[in-house]
């Protein structure tokens, strides 16, 4: 009787930690959807504006004419056309959306660790679940997708990948109808992964490591079935993305060489909720600080897991821990390989099955509370920070753009129009798409450039602290 008050009191414990968790990361996030649009968001912005003024057909983004440089049609063009045709182009209103994204994500990842309590029969499957959700959605790696519009296909990658992951485990426990319900879902799910981001090609592998985790590689024949509808429609994504998608930016190539070691610490960094921009102000910047943010976010992390993983290891078996390692690498796996570019949301995969391996060591755990706490500590250091830091910050970049354009907004700006800018990474917060969409020019107009030519009608000229100057139109 005594174990059962004792169980009972700390469910109990683990349901206030989970709602205080919940709504610390929701004060967290909610700041966001005044982030400003910037970057790739005036390019998608443009693109979809275009594509609805001229009636274009809404499949013309899964079918396209010609090569783009990155094939998610439904994610980026067809998701960017609702945006401009639903919610025009308002920019709390699309960050809103994100959000919202972001939580239904999340949420998917707490249903996940519910089909994978249930397959492994843990006692508090539900309370796992929730406690796997809402961690997950108190990460700081998910800084971009929540802050960058144009980021918001991560959240949809996690989204269908969860649900097809959860739809083809839960079918072996579902009787019929469902369990071919289930069987058919996994493969579609999985389509709609594929056509949201390139890396959901890696969901079949999962899906076999995720099999190994909760129970053996003995599978009835319809589970077999669906896994192999997902080879072939991984397939037939493979040979459709050969077709439409053009050769990607040199940042995007996959070398094999110092990149991965660099790429291995950043994988690393990530996991810990470490942001990019501590990781960049290391290496450009004070170091000082840029090794005491890191400490303040990486510290509290692997206090958190140490406390579960380490306390609570007998809680699975060898095979599930390694498991757990192979998912995390194969999830990350070509993102090692990248030349140069490296988010922390690309672990936003690899960081699922930790999350869910966290949540059942760390329910019924004495020091619950702190680990949460903890967790909480690192991700509010990381996105906070984040959004203090000014340039070469990307949230910084992005007010300093919106700070340009408003003044812009407010000048006579003619064309041709000149930009002088010594930065490119900083006027990328802007870009010539920035430009044509806020001031209403024609992008064919606007002339970037390192030196305004000497008989140049208009000049824009930014410094390389960022500061601007408009010369007058020559008459």
């Amino acid at each position: 009787m005594r174990m059962r008050m004792l169980g009972g009191g700390r469910r109990g414990g683990a349901g206030i930690g989970i709602a205080l968790f919940g709504l610390s990361a929701l004060l967290m996030w909610l700041p966001a959807v005044h982030t400003p649009f910037w970057g790739d968001d005036y390019v998608f912005l443009s693109a979809a504006h275009a594509a609805n003024a001229s009636s274009q057909p809404w499949w013309s983004p899964f079918w396209p004419m010609h090569p783009v440089p990155f094939w998610r049609p439904l994610s980026q063009e067809g998701y960017w056309r609702l945006v401009d045709a639903c919610l025009h182009d308002n920019v709390v209103a699309v960050h809103a959306v994100s959000l919202v994204l972001h939580v239904l994500a999340s949420a998917s990842v707490g249903l996940l660790a519910l089909m994978v309590a249930r397959r492994c029969q843990w006692s508090g499957a539900r309370m796992t679940a929730a406690l796997a959700g809402v961690i997950y959605f108190g990460l700081g790696m998910h800084m971009l997708p929540v802050h960058w519009a144009a980021a918001a296909n991560n959240s949809f990658l996690t989204l269908f990948t969860s649900l097809c992951v959860a739809a083809w485990l839960y079918a072996a426990l579902a009787q019929r109808p469902w369990r071919a319900a289930l069987l058919m879902t996994a493969p579609l799910l999985l389509a709609l992964a594929l056509l949201s981001k390139e890396s959901a090609v890696l969901t079949v592998g999962l899906m076999m490591v995720m099999q190994l985790f909760t129970a053996s590689w003995r599978m009835r024949r319809g589970e077999w079935f669906s896994l192999l509808a997902c080879v072939l429609v991984s397939a037939i994504w493979l040979v459709l993305r050969a077709r439409f998608e053009a050769q990607t930016d040199d940042t995007y190539q996959l070398e094999l060489g110092g990149n991965v070691l660099r790429n291995g610490l950043a994988f690393v960094a990530w996991m810990l909720n470490v942001p990019r921009e501590a990781l960049r102000m290391a290496v450009t910047g004070n170091r000082l600080l840029a090794l005491a943010w890191v400490a303040a976010t990486a510290l509290p992390m692997l206090i958190a897991m140490f406390l579960g993983f380490w306390q609570r290891r007998s809680r699975l078996s060898g095979r599930q821990w390694a498991c757990m390692v192979m998912f995390a690498g194969l999830a990350y796996g070509p993102y090692f390989l990248l030349a140069w570019n490296s988010y922390a949301y690309y672990a936003a995969i690899a960081a699922i099955l930790p999350v869910i391996v966290l949540a059942r060591c760390g329910l019924d755990h004495p020091r619950l509370l702190l680990m949460l706490g903890l967790i909480a500590v690192s991700s509010w250091v990381a996105v906070q920070g984040t959004r203090m830091l000014d340039h070469p910050g990307l949230i910084g970049r992005a007010r300093w753009g919106e700070r340009l354009l408003t003044d812009l907004k407010h000048r006579k700006v003619t064309t041709p129009l000149w930009v002088q800018v010594p930065d490119q990474h900083r006027f990328y917060a802007v870009g010539v798409a920035g430009l044509s969409w806020r001031l209403g020019l024609p992008s064919h107009a606007i002339h970037v450039t390192r030196h305004c030519p000497t008989k140049a009608h208009q000049c824009l000229k930014i410094d390389e602290h960022g500061d601007w100057q408009l010369t007058a139109p020559l008459r």
